[in-house]
């Protein structure tokens, strides 16, 4: 058995120590029962650090806020790439329906000009087509049906444009 002194002078075992120092900390803790494994919702922790440099021996309260701080940025950016993309996403629809677009009116400016002035409808001698994914055909050289179709394509084109380009607006923080 080891023996230690104690700082009056008396010899104390160190089992002894041991066992002191184990009844001194569960003492000091918190006895079981009401409120136990809860915290004080203010609980503060005291500042055991000597007081320096006009500083107060106050009660210092931990604080997350570097960490909220992080958190909401995080947050803030995965919105920005959100929005970032969505309005990348719109500007390519954009270009498309533009691309439509212009095909359809150079095309029809192309029959304007090669087609006799004396005729009613620039159309005439084109032919409309459609093909599905298993290579059935609808075939039509209709020219007012035609030009019904190279209207409706282009009207639809406008409008879906005007509602992209609507959509097209930076977020306001």
């Amino acid at each position: 058995m080891k023996v230690s002194e104690k700082s009056n002078g008396a010899l104390q075992s160190t089992e002894e120590r041991r066992e002191e120092t184990i009844n001194t900390v569960s003492q000091t803790q918190k006895p079981e029962g009401k409120n136990s494994g809860q915290q004080e919702p203010n609980e503060e922790k005291p500042n055991h650090e000597s007081p320096q440099n006009g500083q107060s021996g106050r009660v210092v309260k931990e604080e997350s806020k570097p960490l909220e701080k992080i958190q909401q940025s995080a947050l803030n950016l995965e919105s920005t790439l959100k929005v970032v993309n969505d309005l990348h996403r719109r500007c390519i629809q954009r270009e498309n329906l533009l691309t439509r677009i212009n095909e359809l009116e150079a095309f029809e400016i192309a029959l304007i000009e090669e087609s006799d002035e004396l005729e009613s409808n620039h159309f005439q001698g084109c032919k409309l087509m459609i093909v599905d994914d298993k290579n059935r055909q609808f075939i039509t050289s209709t020219s007012g049906l035609i030009k019904l179709v190279a209207q409706f394509i282009h009207n639809a084109c406008l409008t879906k444009l005007g509602e992209i380009e609507a959509n097209i607006v930076f977020p306001r923080p």
